[in-house]
């Protein structure tokens, strides 16, 4: 290496340095400020604190599985298992309709 390289090296060095440091602050992030904890309240079911609507609502779920676990063929009961599995379907809603009218007419 030639006198004049060696020099210009020297001169360059703290200014490359710093052209580094300058282009990597940008990818270094402070943290921010903590925030204290959000707690996040667990959304009140209507059907809580009706134990025979929650009883109610088992039986019919109970009842929705055996029909749907019931098969005979394709149509073996003549659809009257699908129209029973709509209906228990239908008593799952009033029943959540119950919950919902108690909890807002105590």
């Amino acid at each position: 290496m030639t006198e004049r390289a060696r020099a210009w090296r020297r001169r360059a060095a703290p200014w490359l340095l710093l052209a580094a440091a300058a282009g990597l602050g940008g990818c270094v992030q402070v943290p921010p400020a903590q925030r204290p904890p959000v707690v996040v309240a667990r959304p009140r079911s209507p059907l809580d604190g009706h134990p025979h609507l929650i009883a109610a609502m088992r039986s019919i779920d109970a009842q929705i599985a055996q029909l749907r676990a019931a098969r005979n063929g394709d149509d073996g009961f003549g659809r009257h298992r699908q129209r029973a599995i709509e209906l228990a379907l239908q008593a799952r809603t009033e029943v959540f309709h119950a919950a919902v009218f108690a909890d807002r007419h105590p």
